[in-house]
């Protein structure tokens, strides 16, 4: 019986991860947004990868620019994650959330951020997560 489970679940993961489609796709298929975002945010860099994931319904984009920096998108375009080890733009983070990283953690940058309708996640350049609410507010470590 424990056989048959195992096997049965191996098939569903494997059936799982066989429908994730991961494609490289030109820049102009970025949604707009995306396109926006990073244009404005990175000051026109190139976009030099582009990428769909799709999950069953699940749509999300990823880019990278010239310098190295990653981002995530949504279906619809809105950034959902940026890495860049040279810091992210701050441009598009509340204002809260940078007063306290700046009041507290002074000279640090960030270096990976994460974005839900409900919270950020934040890495700085010495290790430190951080977790912020919607407006900014700190809220925990990680």
């Amino acid at each position: 019986m424990k056989k048959l489970i195992l096997t049965l679940f191996a098939v569903v993961a494997l059936s799982v991860t066989a429908s994730a489609q991961i494609k490289q796709i030109k820049s102009t298929q970025l949604p707009a947004q995306a396109r926006t975002t990073i244009r404005n945010a990175w000051n026109g860099a190139p976009i030099v990868d582009a990428w769909r994931n799709k999950q069953g319904r699940k749509v999300e984009y990823k880019a990278s620019v010239e310098d190295g920096s990653t981002i995530k998108f949504d279906a619809s375009g809105r950034w959902i994650e940026m890495k860049s080890y040279g810091g992210v733009p701050t441009k598009m983070l509340p204002q809260a959330l940078l007063n306290h990283i700046n009041k507290y953690y002074e000279g640090q940058q960030i270096v990976w951020v994460t974005k839900t309708p409900k919270r950020y996640q934040v890495q700085l350049t010495d290790g430190s997560k951080l977790e912020f609410n919607a407006k900014g507010v700190f809220q925990a470590f990680l």
